[in-house]
C-alpha cells in the first residue's frame, strides 16, 4: 500500500518571486539546483496558473479580501502557505491528474477555492517522486493569518482525512496511524478516529456535490449553445425564404 506524503511551509511577500520561477520553471537554467532537468519540464502539469504573477495575484487578492475589509498586513505576514503533496511511486502514473485534482478540490473545500493561486505538478524533471506544489493564501474571516489556519491540528487532519478521500476514489493509500493512546480534545484515539471518518464522509459528499454542480452547469452551457445554433439556423432559413420570395416577385 502506498504512503500518503504531505508537508507545508509558509512564505512572505519577498519570497514569492523565487517560488513562482521554481514552480513554473520560468528560469532558463537552474545551475544552483542540478536535480532539475529542463528538457523534461514539458511533462509538468500546471492546473492553476497565476493570471499575472504569483506575487501580483496574491497582492490583488489580499487587497480585496483583507485590506479592503480593515485587515492588517505587515512585513512579517505570511502571504502564502505552500503545500507539497508527493505522488506515491506505487500508484500508476496515468492517474496522477485524477489524484492531484482530488487534492486540489479537497484543499479548496478546506481553505477556499478562490484562495488557491497556483497548482503545479513536477512530474519527472526533478529528483524524487512526482509532487504537487499547491499555493494557498491563508485568509480567515478577512484576516491574513497563517497562525490561525495552518495549525498542528490542521496538518494532522490532512494526514488523517486526505487518505480516506483518496481511498474512496480508488487509490490504495495508507491512512495515518495513531501511535499514541493520548486523548485529543477530550476524545480517545478510537473516538477521534471515528470523528475524522465522519468528517471525511462529509467532505466526500461536498466533493461529489461540487462535481454534480459542475456537470449541471456544463449541461446548461451546452444547451445554450445548441439553442443558439438552432436559432441561427432558423434565422438563416427565414432570411433565405425572404430572399427567394423577393426573387419570385420580381
Amino acid at each position: 500500500m502506498a504512503k500518503f506524503s504531505f508537508h507545508c511551509q509558509c512564505y512572505k511577500a519577498g519570497q514569492l518571486g523565487g517560488i513562482d520561477k521554481h514552480n513554473r520553471r520560468l528560469n532558463k537554467n537552474y545551475i544552483s539546483n542540478p536535480d532539475i532537468n529542463l528538457e523534461r519540464s514539458k511533462e509538468n502539469r500546471i492546473y492553476i496558473a497565476p493570471k499575472q504573477s504569483l506575487y501580483q495575484d496574491c497582492k490583488d487578492i489580499i487587497n480585496k479580501k483583507v485590506i479592503a475589509n480593515g485587515g492588517r498586513v505587515t512585513k512579517a505576514s505570511n502571504w502564502i502557505c505552500e503545500c507539497i503533496f508527493s505522488y506515491p511511486e506505487e500508484l500508476p502514473i496515468e492517474r496522477i491528474d485524477e489524484y492531484n485534482d482530488l487534492v486540489i478540490k479537497y484543499m479548496g473545500a478546506r481553505l477556499g477555492n478562490d484562495n488557491i493561486v497556483m497548482a503545479c505538478c513536477h512530474v519527472h524533471d526533478e529528483a524524487g517522486v512526482p509532487h504537487l506544489h499547491l499555493d494557498i493564501i491563508p485568509i480567515d474571516n478577512g484576516k491574513l493569518s497563517s497562525k490561525t489556519l495552518i495549525t498542528r491540528d490542521f496538518i494532522t487532519s490532512i494526514h488523517r482525512l486526505m487518505p480516506m478521500v483518496l481511498r474512496n476514489h480508488g487509490f490504495n493509500v495508507e491512512s495515518y496511524e495513531e501511535t499514541e493512546t493520548r486523548r485529543t480534545g477530550g476524545l480517545s484515539a478510537k473516538e477521534y478516529k471515528k470523528q475524522m471518518e465522519e468528517e471525511s464522509r462529509e467532505l466526500n459528499k461536498k466533493l461529489d456535490e461540487m462535481v454534480k454542480e459542475y456537470n449541471n452547469l456544463a449541461d446548461k452551457y451546452n444547451k445554450l449553445i445548441e439553442d443558439k445554433e438552432a436559432l441561427e439556423r432558423t434565422n438563416r432559413d427565414k432570411a433565405y425564404e425572404v430572399i427567394n420570395q423577393q426573387e419570385r416577385n420580381r
